[in-house]
């Protein structure tokens, strides 16, 4: 057996890799935070509904603290499992941090990390300190190559323990000498980061339809586990909640507001009939897109933590920007819906495609719901493209039964004036320059088979077959039967069929 070695460079893969985004520090520390908290209300030590996660910011100091109130670790365990990498014993499907190196997102962004813990019925606390100084130091290139991460660790850590009250439970993470560049102690960042991105309740004063939301999402079986989170700053002390609200801004240069007027509440279950998701979007009048970017988009949650940013579900919409026209949250709830170690999105498997492809037929009918808002608004666009929608459809009957020359002539002629008549509409908005595109690219595909028909219905609907092979089988086909049609009736249909096929059966 060979000693495999893991090199110094792999704890900054881990670290500064990992977390390009300085602020994911404290999705990382709250996720862990969040599970302790469970652990500790399972336990029977707190109560639920008293859980506490409270930051503290020291700009002055360059210093935050994160405290939580779970359960804590014992001094026995607690400096192995504070100094080992990627061997948490969480499971994937029950707590949100599972991999085991979150607790070290904080080392890229401070001179010194600090974990302080104790365990209710233990008179002993333990801390942990990690000079993140001396690590960057040593694991510049030009030093010492050869060091393990074991090697580092073991010339960067200190373990000690202090006295401590029995009762007390409880979980700290100091990062002393912030780097200031990065705005981690910046009070309204750090606020409007952990409202979309914590496990927070909403705010039911501003926001009326969160207590529908959370109660009509349980009878689906979705308890959304929300967490008291609290910022410290100076005197002032401020829970943090959910962003959303009854109202926002939708199209900033017109000053147009829109309103919540309902919640729809959506589920998706995979083909076992096992539950994939849930989530609430919400029924607007589509004005625009929403200028507050802390809750355009439909979000993706898993364990009520924010998956990616507003963005990750744009690919789910044809066009992209109409994601920002929505306001809604998609709870993952499949054990098998695992989140990547970024968090950016989740692990690519069967189980991720199903959830995707059900949630494109979501972005489907959420475009359809902009597109028909913006029609409504517009009375001389909606006559037009209902015109447009008349004359296709009896184009498409028209194909399908085939036409003869002077049909197709009258055909053509139609739809070029209804496609001069979108063109010449007054536009009021990007929706509305989106649906006179969506009209014209219709038409012109319509025009298009148009000019390509042929009076024979099989013809048409060989789709192996360009168009200019159709129409010189059209000549063949009309000589034979100007010929002698009734006799050569046999011969024709031997002949389409033989198309129909790929040409196989043709000689």
């Amino acid at each position: 057996m060979h000693e495999i070695v893991i090199g110094k460079h792999t704890l900054e893969s881990l670290t500064t890799g990992m977390y390009s985004d300085p602020f994911v520090i404290y999705r990382e520390y709250i996720q862990n935070a969040a599970d302790s908290i469970d652990s500790a209300i399972k336990a029977g030590v707190l109560c639920k509904g008293d859980d506490c996660i409270d930051i503290h910011l020291h700009i002055a100091e360059k210093r935050i603290t994160i405290r939580d109130n779970g359960v804590g670790i014992s001094s026995a365990d607690a400096a192995a499992r504070l100094l080992s990498i990627g061997d948490s014993k969480k499971v994937a499907h029950r707590t949100r941090g599972f991999r085991g190196i979150g607790r070290l997102s904080g080392l890229s962004y401070c001179s010194k990390l600090t974990f302080e813990t104790s365990m209710q019925s233990e008179c002993i606390g333990t801390r942990v300190t990690i000079d993140s100084k001396r690590l960057a130091e040593l694991l510049v290139d030009n030093i010492d190559s050869t060091s393990t991460i074991v090697d580092v660790l073991n010339e960067v850590y200190t373990v000690e323990t202090y006295p401590e009250k029995e009762k007390l439970h409880y979980f700290s993470v100091i990062m002393d000498g912030v780097d200031d560049s990065v705005k981690l102690t910046d009070y309204t960042e750090v606020i409007n980061y952990l409202s979309q991105n914590a496990p927070v309740p909403y705010n039911f004063e501003k926001f009326i339809w969160g207590k529908e939301v959370v109660n009509r999402l349980s009878q689906k079986g979705c308890n959304i586990e929300a967490y008291n989170v609290y910022v410290n700053y100076q005197n002032r002390r401020e829970q943090v909640y959910k962003p959303y609200t009854d109202s926002f801004l939708a199209d900033r240069n017109k000053n147009i507001i829109d309103r919540i007027s309902d919640i729809q509440i959506v589920s998706y279950m995979n083909s076992e009939n096992e539950i994939l998701a849930a989530g609430w979007i919400a029924t607007l009048d589509y004005f625009g897109s929403i200028f507050d970017r802390s809750i355009k988009g439909i979000r993706l949650r898993k364990g009520n933590i924010l998956i990616g940013d507003n963005q990750t579900l744009n690919v789910i919409f044809k066009d992209a920007r109409f994601n920002g026209w929505a306001v809604g949250e998609i709870f993952a709830l499949h054990p098998k819906l695992i989140p990547n170690a970024r968090r950016d999105n989740f692990e690519k498997n069967p189980h991720y495609f199903t959830f995707i492809e059900k949630l494109t037929v979501l972005a489907n009918s959420i475009t359809k719901d902009i597109r028909n808002a913006s029609l409504k608004r517009n009375a001389e666009l909606s006559a037009a493209i209902e015109a447009t929608e008349r004359v296709s459809e009896a184009a498409t009957d028209a194909i399908n039964n085939g036409m003869s020359a002077s049909q197709k002539n009258v055909l053509k002629s139609e739809l070029s004036n209804i496609q001069t008549a979108v063109g010449q509409v007054p536009l009021n908005g990007e929706v509305d320059a989106y649906c006179q595109e969506i009209a014209f690219e219709e038409l012109d595909m319509l025009i298009g088979t148009i000019k390509g028909a042929t009076s024979f219905k099989a013809l048409n609907s060989m789709k192996n077959l360009s168009s200019s092979e159709k129409k010189t089988l059209e000549r063949v086909l009309k000589l034979i039967m100007e010929y002698d049609a009734e006799a050569y009736s046999d011969l024709i249909d031997f002949i389409l069929s033989g198309y129909s096929q790929g040409g196989e059966n043709v000689v």
